[in-house]
């Protein structure tokens, strides 16, 4: 005899199900970026998966994940299994490290690999792309923070002077690694004091399934892509587009810097956040960490000895420049100043994004300094 079906009982243990499997998950909290098919049944990327908007993640093959970094650098190249004659050198910085206008093979750590660069005891020096877009000085320091697990023998931290300034934008890069970001605070008194709000240990709910459903689906979406970056090597839409002009070279004419006048110089670079900047030194503790002053496009028309650019006008950069060279030395860090390494057509859509030829001219000239310090 057959028995009777009856829907109300079948939702509400569907329901009840559901319940059960949210508040396990939440109370085990299970690491589920650690699961990849990266670097086993496809390769890994060659920097970490982003696209700016859903609508380019097909074209791309690409979709962020930024809320977990097991799926970050999961999905990387770079391997815990640190082979015993590898130099690891990691690059952090914003878009123009990533590399938002060139492919993944032309990017500037595959630009230095290409030089195949030798330490004194004869480890090969091979550089990984741990950029990502946006300038955000403390999404670095987390990033890093996760990269020790990689063993990485020196960091080459690529920055601007806009890179040091306070966003609050940077809030939704730093919620979802709260437990991260609160030790880093405890332990180094790192404060984020220009946060949009308090950065705070994860609720109950927030763990759950519902709570992490975004990041869930960010993971899946990263690992289905996976195949199709194995098969094309296409990993940015914007990489596909034809090469767009270089940046206007005739610029305005003011003087003005974000509101801001050369006779206000002094309160502005106390508001850059130094204090962030000293952070990243303790939290890589003995592993060198050098910056370098990324180049900018320096425009050669019409207004151009008042500005650098449409971003910089002189006096600001200059002053940025000056300060930055005390900083450095005051606090004894390595500091390579590659500001203007690079000629005007070397740039693409932005004042920093480099062509593939200012990532092979700009690996060419940090390639000197790599072997100056890996090889004394």
């Amino acid at each position: 005899m057959r028995s009777e079906v009856h829907p109300l009982r079948v939702l509400l243990k569907a329901i009840f199900l559901f319940a059960v499997i949210n508040v396990v998950f939440a109370l085990l909290s299970p690491a589920v970026g650690k699961i990849t098919l990266y670097n086993y049944m496809v390769p890994g990327r060659l920097r970490f998966p982003y696209e700016k908007e859903p609508s380019f993640y097909s074209m791309g093959h690409n979709a962020p994940v930024y809320e977990d970094f097991d799926a970050m650098f999961g999905a990387h190249i770079i391997s815990e299994r640190k082979p015993a004659d590898e130099f690891r050198l990691i690059l952090l910085g914003d878009s123009a490290t990533w590399g938002v206008s060139v492919s993944a093979d032309d990017t500037l750590s595959e630009q230095i690999n290409r030089l195949h660069i030798q330490t004194c005891d004869g480890r090969n020096v091979r550089a990984y792309n741990l950029g990502y877009p946006m300038s955000f000085l403390a999404r670095d320091i987390l990033i890093l923070d996760k990269a020790l697990e990689y063993k990485p023998d020196m960091v080459f931290w690529l920055i601007t002077l806009s890179a040091l300034q306070p966003k609050t934008a940077e809030t939704y890069f730093i919620i979802p690694h709260s437990e991260r970001y609160l030790r880093l605070a405890n332990t180094y008194g790192l404060r984020l004091s220009y946060l949009s709000q308090p950065v705070q240990e994860p609720s109950f709910w927030d763990r759950t399934i519902i709570g992490q459903r975004i990041r869930l689906k960010n993971i899946i979406t990263t690992q289905a892509f996976g195949v199709l970056w194995a098969a094309t090597r296409i990993d940015n839409h914007e990489s596909l587009q034809p090469e767009s002009g270089r940046p206007n070279s005739n610029v305005d004419d003011n003087v003005d810097y974000e509101g801001r006048y050369p006779d206000g110089t002094l309160n502005f670079f106390d508001s850059l956040m130094m204090d962030v900047l000293s952070t990243a030194f303790d939290v890589a503790g003995d592993i060198p960490v050098v910056l370098v002053n990324e180049p900018i496009f320096v425009a050669d028309g019409k207004n151009h000895l008042v500005r650098y650019n449409e971003l910089y006008p002189r006096w600001v950069y200059d002053e940025y420049r000056q300060f930055m060279l005390e900083w450095a030395e005051e606090h004894d860090h390595q500091l390579l100043d590659y500001w203007d390494t690079l000629p005007p057509e070397d740039f693409a859509d932005q004042y920093f994004h480099r062509r593939s030829s200012g990532e092979r001219r700009l690996a060419e000239s940090l390639a000197f300094e790599i072997k100056k310090l890996v090889c004394p």
